[in-house]
């Protein structure tokens, strides 16, 4: 069974299209006849604009699930709700979407209309939102946590909302629950402004578990690409920007 992962927030997005690309990340991933929105980014009207587009009902998805407190990922949850009408399961990082919406950047809360839409979940280790679609325990960095999307479909697929410390830990959090590497990983590695070395190691993290498949986008950055590319060749490593398609 093929699970299909979409692209709907990137700073990059398909060339002659009427999709935007803006700073955040979100994708949506559909299996067995179920949706999961995979974070929001960061201005809902970017997210709003690049679903009407695509061609994706808000009502259609099943849930919602945010890697983590960073604006990139998690402020437009609020716009989300604005454009449905029944309540959607959002399992997010202990106390994020407690207060209100803010004028800052780190504003990410909730307006009092739509928190009758949101079943807030603040569960964590493994979580499975849909068949075969599920959430890793969150992994600890400094202040904050990540956690990220393991999908199940004719591949084994990892999804990254911004991988501020790299690909291993997620990978061998695969690999200890399902027994194997995953077959791709889809989304971002943190390599803005990090110097060519990180980019290598983080190069070397994937080929030696055999992650044959890499969709990089978000805060990978330009040099930071070339850099993965330079190390696991052109074809190695494919950007994801928004309209993306990926089938696995």
């Amino acid at each position: 069974m093929d699970a299909v992962i979409t692209c709907i927030y990137d700073e990059g997005s398909l060339e002659d299209t009427p999709l935007i690309g803006a700073k955040g990340f979100s994708v949506m991933v559909e299996r067995d006849g179920r949706r999961v929105l995979f974070d929001t980014g960061l201005r809902d009207r970017y997210l709003k604009h690049n679903m009407e587009n695509l061609e994706i009902d808000p009502e259609s998805i099943d849930a919602v699930v945010i890697s983590q407190a960073h604006p990139d990922n998690c402020r437009a949850l609020n716009g989300f709700l604005d454009t449905r009408e029944s309540p959607v399961d959002v399992y997010a990082p202990a106390g994020l979407y407690q207060g209100k919406p803010g004028f800052l950047s780190t504003g990410v809360g909730i307006s009092d209309d739509n928190r009758p839409k949101m079943n807030l979940r603040n569960d964590d280790g493994w979580l499975e939102v849909a068949p075969g679609i599920t959430v890793t325990p969150s992994f600890v960095f400094g202040a904050g946590s990540e956690r990220y999307l393991i999908v199940e479909g004719r591949r084994l697929n990892v999804i990254s909302g911004r991988g501020i410390e790299g690909p291993s830990k997620a990978l061998e959090a695969v690999y200890e629950r399902f027994g194997r590497y995953p077959d791709a990983f889809i989304g971002a590695v943190l390599l803005e402004k990090k110097k060519k070395p990180v980019a290598e190691q983080y190069a070397d993290e994937f080929s030696s578990r055999n992650v044959g498949i890499l969709k990089i986008n978000h805060c990978v950055g330009r040099d930071g690409i070339t850099n993965l590319r330079t190390r696991l060749g052109l074809h190695g490593v494919d950007e994801f920007y928004v309209g993306t398609v990926y089938k696995g």
